[in-house]
């Protein structure tokens, strides 16, 4: 170190030959940290690619469990829109049948059908009818009491109609049984549906 320090030349040469070799050693950490930057960069792009293929999974996953529950809505709708197609023909056919009825010598018998029906579902000896306005007018007394000699029973008149188109109330007290027109076209309705619902599930099936 002495020569060195008193060969300004020698001092040069040890100073550069130090330099490189730290500049080597600069080189060789700089090149290991470049090698461990890639390699990390590589990691978190294979991170970032799973990411995204996951990403895009799930979007794709997302996307048909959509696509099949638009096709299962679609299908339930065109389902309701076939059951309720026939059921709709048959409603209005029926409604337009009992509404010419109630315009018919024969709705006197209609109503007393409907009155007979009455009394032996609430089960109960008198009773006060209520029909639409045109049939309340055929409750006459002497036709309530041919109809009480026949059910066994009494029938009275109520004294207003009721507020339907065809078709009578039957009450017993707090007791009431609807065989209006309309009442017992929609229980027709109810039990057509359920009809056609099975008839187009085992279709469908």
């Amino acid at each position: 170190m002495a020569t060195i320090l008193g060969d300004p030349e020698a001092l040069v040469a040890d100073v550069l030959r130090r330099a490189q070799h730290r500049a080597v050693e600069i080189a060789d950490e700089a090149r290991r940290h470049a090698v461990s930057i890639l390699e990390s960069a590589k990691r978190e792009s294979e991170t970032l690619r799973q990411q995204s293929e996951n990403a895009i999974a799930k979007q794709v996953a997302a996307l048909t469990r959509r696509n099949a529950a638009r096709c299962e809505l679609e299908a339930q709708r065109r389902l309701i829109q076939l059951r309720e197609e026939p059921i709709k023909r048959v409603w209005a056919g029926a409604e337009e049948r009992l509404r010419n009825l109630v315009k018919q010598p024969a709705y006197r018998d209609v109503l007393k059908r409907c009155a007979l029906h009455g009394a032996r579902e609430l089960g109960e000896t008198e009773f006060v009818l209520a029909a639409d306005p045109a049939g309340h007018e055929l409750l006459s007394t002497d036709t309530l009491d041919q109809w009480s000699k026949e059910g066994g029973v009494r029938f009275r008149r109520a004294t207003k109609p009721a507020a339907t188109w065809g078709g009578l109330l039957v009450t017993s007290g707090r007791l009431r049984f609807d065989a209006t027109f309309p009442t017992q076209l929609e229980l027709a309705r109810v039990c057509l549906r359920e009809n056609v619902f099975q008839i187009l599930s085992k279709g469908k099936a």
